[in-house]
């Protein structure tokens, strides 16, 4: 799992952010995702990915949501959004524990993205570092090193993989 060292090495201080401890307990997060929130911290921007800074439409990040699921209620936290869907939040199932990606529009629909907080933060921080690598790399360098990745993420979070057209599957079938 990346560190907060790490990630603000690699995406700057100004460009990690963290929850405050008070805050977190006030959620009512677990103790692991406390921790990943308090400690390691989320990046403000991944491209194409992720931004915490959401258009105006919908639940700002680190909002509690209350959502009926399957005829049961269950509350999520909002973390941010895709970069280019404005509707959309990858949103934390505080019950459960895993990362939906959420569209808050006239017909909301989710799919698991990662098993945990932890596997997200680790997906994004090692999708921004693959960036900054195949800015340097050799054309030939670029698709062993993101088969690599992929085979690591995998080994993570085989589910974040598990059908060809999960959000994970489909990112890294469009990047290459």
């Amino acid at each position: 799992m990346a560190t907060h060292d790490e990630m603000t090495e690699l995406f700057g201080a100004d460009r990690v952010v963290t929850l405050d401890r008070a805050v977190a307990e006030e959620r009512g997060l677990s103790e692991a995702d406390a921790e990943v929130l308090c400690e390691v911290g989320v990046p403000v921007f991944v491209d194409v990915l992720f931004i915490l800074d959401t258009a105006e439409e919908g639940p700002d990040p680190f909002t509690v949501v209350p959502v009926a699921a399957g005829g049961e209620e269950t509350h999520i936290l909002v973390l941010g959004g895709p970069t280019d869907d404005p509707v959309m939040r990858y949103c934390l199932d505080m019950d459960r524990g895993y990362v939906i990606l959420m569209s808050f529009d006239a017909e909301p629909r989710a799919e698991i993205v990662n098993r945990t907080l932890a596997d997200l933060v680790e997906f994004l921080y090692r999708f921004a570092l693959r960036a900054r690598h195949l800015e340097q790399a050799a054309p030939q360098d670029r698709a062993p090193y993101t088969d690599k990745l992929v085979e690591y993420l995998k080994a993570r979070d085989p589910y974040a993989f598990a059908q060809p057209d999960s959000w994970w599957s489909m990112v890294f079938e469009q990047v290459g």
